[in-house]
């Protein structure tokens, strides 16, 4: 375990310090008051073979403590359980706090499946430590000191035999935990990639039916879990071995106690109910560091996960964004811009100009980079070079709040929330009503909310499944528009709807916002023929930049394009 991740994961249990010390004191009390039972038992047989044994007095001492142990467990587990739930509360909160302050480009490359173990899985590890490994780790080593220094006590000889097995079961433990680690480390990552194989199959569900690929799934599936398996059986082959190794190692020592301690007895030099006692501390001495050794399972895999979330919360934010709160008219420039992601230049040297209120197409094939400027627009990448204008303030100077009062996003692959129709269009609830009302009609809904039974308090299904393709890109256009913007980002947002209600829309986007600076990403050149400028896009570089009767005539790729969808015009 390395040292650091230990200090800093010990460290997540200092908020919690009062409530840790309350439970360690109740549990130093009620493993303490178990250490006397063993003594009013031997002094019972010892009375009773004396004719000195009084059974009400007896029942009375043994029931007060069994009372009291049983008084104080409870409200040990009462107080652990409400320990791990408020640190697994806390920490979940300032994952949740940290993910939400992350940049797109990171929450990408961490992957969100990742992130989905860390918020699970590994937060339910950790807790598992510190709210009930940690305070059963105190309790044993109470036991076992508590009851060393009673078989001490009662007979030190037989008690040099049962202290000499502690540091031979400590050696093992070390040895086998040293070795766990790395199966763990593993274990968790093999979890996250379950999760993106179900989270992919469950999202692609119709898909694989339809094209009967429910074998190829099962196998990617299998492939996974069985690795997952032999993880696991490696994990449990160590563990099986750890608990025989302590029997053998235990059960030596009984035998050497139960010859000694019996020639003691039938020479009088060890009564009976010494004898019962010490065998019960035998017990009372061993049980728990057993138990120390499944504990030490459940911290090494929660060395890992807290490895895994510590470095979510030790990661750098990076203040991409300014303090500027100022209205923006719609001017957009590029200056020779590069992007470059997972170590692949996407963009090349792009530059060009948009004036306010009009309208621009960007237009180009698959994988062209078209999406990539939609997200330096929005704000969500940064260039690696060149910069980026609004108003001929760079883009990063404005603070992100106001970016996001002024540019509405529609995002190819629509945003949908399990709520209502109306907190999908009005998120956050701030906007006006009427221009809520406005942004509906311009996105043409109005008539498909009007034959909900609640209309827009109509609940949306997980992921919208219970709308159309169109449906869920028209709220999303209502959600853009509803704030009221002066920029607005389309990526390929007609692609789900027909070509009537895309007229449509552009003629309410016209009529409706006129001084709007709109944004049009597509690959479909009928949605780029009326635009004011349309800037054509091929792998990641710009090739043509004017009007569509410009570009017949100047340019050969833009021309090729036209005539390849003609049919579609």
């Amino acid at each position: 375990m390395p040292k650091n991740s230990s200090l800093q994961l010990l460290k997540l249990a200092k908020p919690y310090t009062g409530i840790i010390l309350l439970v360690l004191g109740v549990s130093l009390v009620g493993n303490g008051l178990s250490l006397f039972l063993p003594k009013i038992i031997a002094q019972a047989i010892d009375t009773f073979k004396t004719n000195n044994f009084i059974l009400t007095v007896f029942i009375r001492n043994f029931s007060i403590f069994i009372s009291l142990i049983f008084v104080f467990s409870t409200i040990q587990s009462v107080l652990q359980t409400y320990l791990s739930e408020r640190l697994a509360r806390d920490l979940r909160s300032k994952l949740i706090n940290k993910i939400s302050q992350q940049q797109y480009l990171f929450i990408n490359q961490i992957t969100p499946e990742k992130l989905l173990t860390n918020l699970t899985a590994d937060i339910d590890n950790i807790k598992q430590v510190i709210g009930q490994a940690l305070v059963q780790v105190f309790a044993s080593i109470i036991t076992i000191v508590g009851a060393t220094v009673l078989l001490i006590s009662i007979n030190w000889q037989l008690a040099l035999v049962v202290i000499t097995i502690i540091p031979l079961i400590t050696a093992i433990f070390v040895f086998i935990f040293k070795r766990i680690r790395k199966y763990f480390l593993r274990s968790q990552t093999l979890i996250d990639n379950l999760n993106k194989v179900i989270n992919e199959s469950i999202i692609a569900s119709s898909l694989i039916r339809i094209v009967n690929s429910q074998e190829w799934e099962f196998l990617k599936f299998s492939q996974i879990s069985g690795e997952a398996r032999q993880i696991g059986l490696s994990i449990l082959r160590l563990f099986a071995s750890l608990i025989p190794l302590i029997g053998l190692i235990a059960n030596t020592s009984v035998v050497a106690i139960l010859l000694i301690g019996g020639r003691s007895i039938i020479f009088g030099t060890f009564t009976l109910g010494g004898f019962t006692a010490f065998m019960n501390y035998i017990s009372m001495l061993i049980f728990p560091i057993i138990v120390l050794g499944f504990i030490s399972n459940l911290i090494a895999r929660a060395m890992v996960s807290f490895e895994r979330v510590n470095q979510i919360l030790t990661a750098p934010v990076e203040k991409i964004y300014g303090n500027q709160e100022k209205e923006i008219k719609g001017n957009i420039s590029f200056k020779n811009v590069d992007l470059t992601l997972n170590h692949k230049q996407v963009l090349k040297n792009i530059s060009f100009e948009i004036k306010a209120n009009s309208k621009t197409v960007i237009l180009g094939p698959t994988a062209a980079g078209k999406t990539q400027i939609f997200y330096l627009l929005a704000g969500l990448l940064k260039p690696n070079k060149g910069r980026i204008l609004i108003d001929n303030k760079p883009l990063f100077d404005y603070s992100q709040d106001c970016l996001g009062r002024q540019i509405g996003l529609v995002f190819q692959n629509s945003a949908i929330f399990n709520t209502t129709i109306l907190e999908n269009i009005n998120f956050k609830n701030k906007n006006d009503k009427g221009e809520v009302q406005k942004a509906i009609k311009t996105a043409e809904i109005k008539d498909f909310i009007a034959t909900l039974p609640d209309g827009l308090n109509t609940k949306v299904a997980e992921r919208g499944n219970n709308l159309s393709g169109g449906q869920k890109q028209r709220i999303t256009l209502a959600r853009a528009l509803a704030i009221n913007p002066k920029i607005l980002l389309l990526d390929d947002f007609t692609a789900r709807v027909d070509k009537d209600t895309e007229n449509k829309i552009i003629t309410n986007l016209e009529k409706n916002y006129p001084q709007i600076t709109q944004i049009l990403i597509t690959q479909q050149i009928s949605s780029a023929i009326s635009a004011d400028q349309i800037i054509l896009i091929m792998e990641g570089e710009v090739l043509a930049v004017g009007t569509h009767e410009y570009l017949l005539k100047s340019s050969v790729e833009y021309e090729q394009i036209y005539n390849s969808q003609q049919s579609l015009i």
